[in-house]
């Protein structure tokens, strides 16, 4: 991994000189960091991208696997998400669903995915990828709640209590209920407040990948989905492994089926003819 992230920083340096020379913008992250005046050491460099390929790997991955096991167990929100899948690419590529697949959803596609997208908020707000997470104190402060905290301590929140506080969610707080992050007609995604849902932190901490994590949870769930039907493996025991990550502790073990695009697509057709809207 050093040697990867070595040569991935040498790489960056180089390409930065010419730029200099040829004028071609280079305005990722990484290149941002070498850019400032402060001189960050090789080693500095290496963690900030390590910290990259790390946030954006197993968190999304984990949120995934629950999202997967949710709707497998929720089959109205998985006949909900295709519908609304099929529903777009009808618009975009047409009734032949066998060109569907050539291409990967695009990126005005993917937006208009907001009912996934509240799927996918919901999976987070039950089963947030990082389930806990610590703030030091630089000065001493006083919480709203009155609560002193001096200098030199840590401030640690539970995140996956928070998403399922009573108090903030109401009555149906545990249970995996995708419009409550919609408006009435459905047809809007509701934005709650970042300290209300807490997964991917708030403030001046928020993470800096979210609309990132969200376009590619929504690119992988409708790839898989669009090409098959996951059902738990009988007996397969589903588990938290409380850590710095919330993973299953004994993974998601599923049986793949094949999808027929066919009948969803007949059926959407129909519904539309019935209500004139095709």
């Amino acid at each position: 991994m050093d040697e990867y992230l070595s040569n991935v920083i040498n790489t960056r340096k180089q390409e930065l000189l010419s730029q200099q020379k040829d004028g071609n913008p280079h305005d990722d992250l990484l290149s941002r960091f070498m850019k400032k005046k402060e001189s960050y050491s090789d080693e500095f460099l290496q963690h900030v991208a390590l910290n990259f390929i790390l946030a954006g790997r197993d968190t999304s991955a984990v949120a995934l696997s629950w999202f997967f096991w949710l709707i497998s167990q929720h089959p109205t929100v998985e006949d909900n998400i295709l519908r609304e899948i099929c529903t777009v690419l009808i618009e975009t590529r047409g009734i032949d669903t066998s060109t569907w697949l050539d291409e990967p959803l695009g990126f005005e596609e993917l937006d208009r995915l907001i009912y996934l997208k509240a799927a996918l908020s919901e999976t987070l707000r039950l089963y947030p990828s990082v389930p806990e997470d610590s703030k030091h104190v630089v000065a001493d402060d006083v919480l709203p709640d009155g609560t002193f905290v001096p200098a030199g301590s840590s401030v640690t929140y539970s995140i996956y209590s928070v998403g399922r506080m009573r108090s903030t969610w109401g009555d149906d707080c545990l249970e995996f209920r995708p419009q409550r992050w919609l408006s009435a007609d459905g047809k809007e995604f509701i934005k709650h407040d970042s300290y209300k849902f807490v997964a991917f932190n708030a403030g001046p901490r928020i993470c800096l990948g979210k609309g990132l994590a969200y376009l590619q949870m929504k690119s992988v769930a409708a790839a898989a989905l669009l090409r098959h039907k996951l059902t738990l493996v009988p007996g397969h025991k589903v588990e938290q492994k409380m850590s710095l990550t919330l993973f299953m502790k004994y993974g998601l073990k599923v049986n793949v089926h094949g999808r027929d695009l066919g009948a969803i697509v007949e059926k959407i057709m129909s519904e539309g003819k019935t209500q004139g809207k095709l």
